[in-house]
């Protein structure tokens, strides 16, 4: 009769458990987006529309988020972008983004790295988080290299470094930090204050709104001029219906109203920017 050592199943039993229990990659999530922008000021609709699709991962305590998005400009008849370039009517490929994030939580901290690659520039940021209490924030800084003809590389940051929660509102502080090499003045810095919270609620609907007030906007052009700047005003609503336990579809708009202030280089008119967005998320 063949006699088997406790040790030895005590060890096999113990190696199964470890197996059993080791962390795997998992999907956790998966979604679409569809956006439509119209910005005011274009004889010709002009719009960009955008498909993004969207895959979000974990492993262990890792968190992976993957984005596609395609992008066209539509148009009636022929037009000129900002750039001066001809556009042709009808649907015309327009910018393309593949962004891949990868964070690790660490407590109340997440640290992580960022890579964004689109026509005209590939982005690598360092996003970092925390959460305490009432208190959270986020910032991510980073380096952009910029892809047109004669673009200055920048150092580049943006994110919300303090956000204040009160029952359903929160009260935020969001800037954006873009400093171009090869020239000491040239930069674009963007403040905003942003108020966010739910307004209605129920079993299956959310619905929220937001308001963001850019006050200060500080622009150099390479050349030493003063830049385009402007007040911003934003207002944004947005809902969200579970349909399922595992399917979520969520739509917002945006309005935007620009003031611009009086710089040095070509005259801007006030205008306004519209934003449609709707889509789906399915949690596994």
């Amino acid at each position: 009769m063949i006699k088997i050592n406790p040790l030895l199943l005590a060890a096999v039993g113990m190696v199964s458990a470890v197996a059993y229990a080791a962390p795997e990659l998992t999907v956790t999530s998966v979604g679409q987006d569809f956006v439509v922008e119209n910005t005011s000021g274009n004889e010709n609709i002009g719009e960009n529309v955008y498909i993004a699709n969207k895959v979000n991962l974990a492993y262990d305590d890792w968190s992976f988020n993957l984005l596609a998005r395609k992008g066209w400009s539509v148009s009636t008849e022929d037009w000129k972008n900002s750039k001066g370039e001809t556009v042709s009517d009808g649907f015309n490929s327009s910018n393309h983004r593949l962004e891949i994030v990868a964070s690790k939580k660490i407590g109340d901290y997440s640290a992580g790295l960022k890579w964004r690659a689109q026509k005209d520039y590939d982005r690598f940021q360092i996003p970092v988080s925390y959460k305490f209490g009432m208190f959270t924030g986020n910032i991510a800084p980073g380096y952009q290299f910029n892809n047109t003809t004669g673009g200055q590389d920048a150092f580049f940051m943006d994110g919300e470094p303090l956000q204040i929660t009160y029952g359903p509102v929160q009260l935020a502080y969001w800037l954006e930090y873009t400093k171009y090499t090869g020239d000491a003045s040239a930069h674009d810095y963007r403040n905003q204050i942003r108020v966010r919270g739910t307004i209605y609620t129920t079993e299956n609907l959310k619905v929220g709104a937001e308001y963001r007030y850019q006050f200060l906007q500080d622009v150099k052009t390479p050349e030493g001029k003063d830049g385009v700047e402007n007040n911003r005003h934003i207002v944004i609503a947005n809902a969200a219906y579970t349909l399922t336990e595992n399917l979520t579809l969520s739509g917002y708009y945006q309005y935007e109203f620009n003031k611009y202030d009086e710089h040095e280089v070509a005259p801007k008119a006030d205008d306004y920017y519209g934003e449609l967005g709707f889509g789906w998320t399915y949690k596994f």
